[in-house]
C-alpha cells in the first residue's frame, strides 16, 4: 500500500488531526492567495476604470453620464459572457459553495472559480452594486475543494478543506480570522467539532498573515477609537436598531426573491443589463450605491456625512442591491449587507443623538452595531457577525449592545417574517434543501476508511479447499465471494471455516486419507449453507452517510469499499456494513 494510500485510510477517520491541520494550513495559504489575487485584480488598471488610483475617489466625483454608463455597458457585457456558458457553470458564490457541500461532498468545479474570478471582477469593476466577499468565499473554496479532489482525499476531509478555505476568504478579506473560523463554522461546515476546528483556525490564521503581507495589517474600515455605550438608558433605542435592522434585512430578502421568481425566464444577458441600467440610473443622484462602498462606509463610521446622505444612500442601496443580486449579477451580498447596515445605524445614531443629546453615543458607534446587525440578519450568522464587529473594533465595550441589537434582529426575520437566511432562499427557489438531520450530520464529517473493516479475503464463487485455505491463513472475518471478477456477495468468513471443519471431519469418517482428487474438487461458496448478503459498492472516499444512503436505495446492509487504481483497475480495501455505521454513530454520542 502506498503512502498516499495510508494517509487517505487515515484521514477517514477522527484521528488525522494532525495532517488535516497541514493540508488545512496549505488550503489557507492557497484560498488567502486567490483572494489576494481577485482583489488585485479588480483594483488593477486593467479592469477598475472608474476610479483614480492616486486619490482613491470613488465615482462620486463623476460625471452623471459616465455614471450612467459604466454600470450598463458592464452589465451588459457581463451579460453576454455569461449567456455563452453552460447553466451549470453560471452557478457561482456562498449558494453554490453551500449546494456543492450539501449535494456533492464540498466537490466544486474549479470551471466555475474561474467564471467566479473573470465575471466577478468584471461585475464589480463595472460599479454594479454587489460585494467582492462572496466571490472571495467561492474562490477560497474551490481551492481547497481542489486540494482535496487532486489528492482524492475522503469526502468528509474534503469538506473540512471547503471550510478551511471559506475561512481564509473571510480572514484575507477583512483580516479578520477569528471571524472567518466562526462564520466557516456557521454557514458552510454547520457544526462545531475539535476534528474541524483545529485546520480551519490554521487556514484562517494563513489568510490573515498572506493578506497583511500584501495590504498592510490595517482593517477594511477605518474604526473610531471612541466607541463605547455612554448610558444604560440607551438599550432600548439598541433594541429599536435591532427591530429596524431585522426589517432591513426581511425587506431585502423578500424583495430579492420576488425579483429572481419575476425574471426567471429573461435571457441571462437581459437580466444583467436591466441590473446594470438600474444601478446607474440609481447612481445618477446617489453615486454612493455604485461598487464595493467601503469609502461611504468609513465615512458613515467617522460620522461625516449628513442624515440627508445616510437616508438617500440606505434606500438607493437596498434597492440597487435587491435588483443586482435579484437578477444575478455574479457578486456578492456580504459587502451590500454591511453598506446599508452602516447607513441605517448612521441614520438611527443621528436621530438618538436629536432626540436624547444626553445619553446619545457617538453616531458611528452606531452605524457599526447597524453593520453587524444587518450582516447577520442577513445572512443568519449572529455569531459571525458578532465576532466580526468585535475583531473590527478591537474594543470588547461593543459586545454588550451589539449582542442585543444582533439577537433582536435575527429574531425580527426569523420569527416574525419567517423568513431563511439569503443563502437558504436562494437555494429553496431552486428546489434544494440544506437542512439536514443530526444523524447524517455526524455521518457526513466520517469516511468510510475509518470505520471499514479491513480484515477481508477474496474467493471464486467456485473455489478448491486449497484455495479457501490460503485465503482462511490470516483468520479474516469477511469472505467476499466473486464471480467474473466481480463482487456478488458478502459471507461471513466463520461460517466458512466451519463448513470446511465439518466437510473435513465428514471425509475423515468416509475415508480416512483423503485423495488428491477430493483435495482438488471445486466448493461452490453460494451454495453451501452460511450468512450470505447482497452488497453495494462505496468509493473510497465516500462518507459514512452516503454509504448509509446507497443501502438504504439498495436496500441492503452490507458495502465493500474500492477505489480505481491509475490503471483502471478496482482495488477493494475493505467492507462496511449498516451496523458498523450504526455503532460508530453512537459510540460519537456516548454521554
Amino acid at each position: 500500500m502506498t503512502l498516499i494510500d495510508r494517509l487517505r485510510l487515515r484521514l477517514g477517520g477522527f484521528d488525522a488531526l494532525a495532517l488535516m491541520a497541514v493540508i488545512g494550513l496549505i488550503c489557507g495559504l492557497l484560498a488567502g492567495g486567490s483572494n489576494i489575487l481577485f482583489r488585485l485584480f479588480t483594483e488593477s488598471s486593467l479592469v477598475l476604470w472608474a476610479t483614480d488610483p492616486d486619490t482613491k475617489t470613488d465615482y462620486e466625483t463623476m460625471d452623471w453620464l459616465y455614471r450612467l454608463l459604466l454600470p450598463t455597458i458592464g452589465g451588459l457585457i457581463v451579460g453576454l459572457l455569461l449567456q455563452q456558458l453552460k447553466p451549470e457553470n453560471r452557478q457561482v458564490g456562498v449558494s453554490h459553495v453551500l449546494e456543492r457541500m450539501a449535494y456533492h461532498q464540498g466537490h466544486l468545479p474549479p470551471k466555475n472559480a474561474f467564471v467566479q474570478f473573470a465575471l466577478g471582477g468584471l461585475t464589480i469593476a463595472s460599479g454594479q452594486s454587489v460585494g467582492r466577499e462572496g466571490p472571495g468565499i467561492h474562490l477560497g473554496s474551490a481551492s481547497a475543494s481542489w486540494v482535496g479532489q487532486k489528492l482524492k482525499l475522503p469526502n468528509n476531509s474534503t469538506r473540512i478543506l471547503v471550510g478551511c478555505g471559506c475561512a481564509a476568504a473571510i480572514s484575507a478579506n477583512f483580516n479578520t480570522p477569528l471571524a472567518g473560523v466562526i462564520f466557516a463554522m456557521e454557514i458552510i461546515i454547520m457544526e462545531y467539532a475539535v476534528a474541524s476546528f483545529i485546520p480551519i483556525i490554521l487556514a484562517s490564521v494563513a489568510g490573515a498573515i498572506l493578506t497583511r503581507l500584501v495590504f498592510g495589517d490595517g482593517a477594511s474600515f477605518d474604526v473610531p477609537s471612541k466607541l463605547d455605550i455612554q448610558s444604560l438608558w440607551e438599550m432600548p433605542y439598541f433594541l429599536l436598531v435591532g427591530f429596524a435592522g431585522g426589517v432591513l434585512a426581511s425587506i431585502f430578502i423578500i424583495a430579492t426573491r420576488k425579483v429572481r421568481q419575476v425574471s426567471r425566464e429573461w435571457p441571462v444577458w437581459l437580466k444583467t443589463t436591466v441590473a446594470g441600467t438600474s444601478v446607474g440610473i440609481i447612481a445618477i443622484g446617489i453615486p454612493q450605491v455604485m461598487g464595493i462602498g467601503y469609502d461611504s462606509v468609513n465615512s458613515a463610521l467617522q460620522g461625516e456625512l449628513a442624515l440627508t446622505i445616510l437616508v438617500l444612500a440606505l434606500v438607493g442601496k437596498i434597492i440597487a442591491t435587491i435588483i443586482c443580486s435579484g437578477l444575478s449579477l455574479p457578486g456578492g451580498v456580504i459587502g451590500p449587507a454591511l453598506f446599508m447596515g452602516a447607513m441605517l445605524g448612521g441614520v438611527m445614531g443621528n436621530i438618538g443623538g436629536e432626540l436624547f443629546p444626553d445619553h446619545a453615543s457617538y453616531t458611528g458607534f452606531y452605524a457599526m452595531i447597524g453593520m453587524a446587525t444587518v450582516m447577520g440578519a442577513v445572512l443568519q450568522a449572529p455569531l459571525a457577525a458578532l465576532m466580526a464587529l468585535l475583531e473590527l473594533t478591537n474594543n470588547p465595550n461593543i459586545i454588550f449592545p451589539g449582542m442585543f441589537s444582533i439577537v433582536i434582529g435575527n429574531l425580527v426575520v426569523t420569527q416574525l417574517f419567517k423568513q431563511q437566511s439569503f443563502w437558504e432562499t436562494q437555494m429553496t427557489d431552486r428546489g434544494l434543501d440544506l437542512r439536514v438531520s443530526p444523524i447524517k450530520q455526524v455521518l457526513r464529517s466520517i469516511g468510510v476508511a475509518g470505520v471499514m473493516s479491513r480484515s477481508m479475503t477474496t474467493l471464486n464463487f467456485r473455489s478448491t479447499p486449497d484455495e479457501i485455505q490460503v485465503a482462511l491463513k490470516d483468520k479474516p472475518r469477511w469472505v467476499l465471494v466473486m464471480e467474473d471478477e466481480h463482487v456478488t456477495s458478502l459471507m461471513v468468513a466463520s461460517d466458512l471455516v466451519r463448513y470446511m471443519m465439518e466437510r473435513e471431519e465428514k471425509q475423515r469418517e468416509e475415508t480416512p486419507k483423503p485423495d488428491a482428487e477430493q483435495k482438488r474438487k471445486v466448493i461452490n461458496l453460494l451454495k453451501i449453507p452460511a450468512n450470505r448478503q447482497d452488497l453495494v459498492s462505496v468509493n473510497l472516499q465516500a462518507t459514512l452517510e452516503e454509504a448509509f444512503d446507497k443501502m438504504e436505495q439498495a436496500k441492503m446492509s452490507a458495502a465493500y469499499v474500492y477505489r480505481i487504481t491509475h490503471d483502471g483497475q478496482e482495488r477493494i480495501y475493505g467492507v462496511i456494513t449498516r451496523d458498523m455505521i450504526t455503532d460508530q454513530y453512537v459510540y460519537t454520542h456516548k454521554p
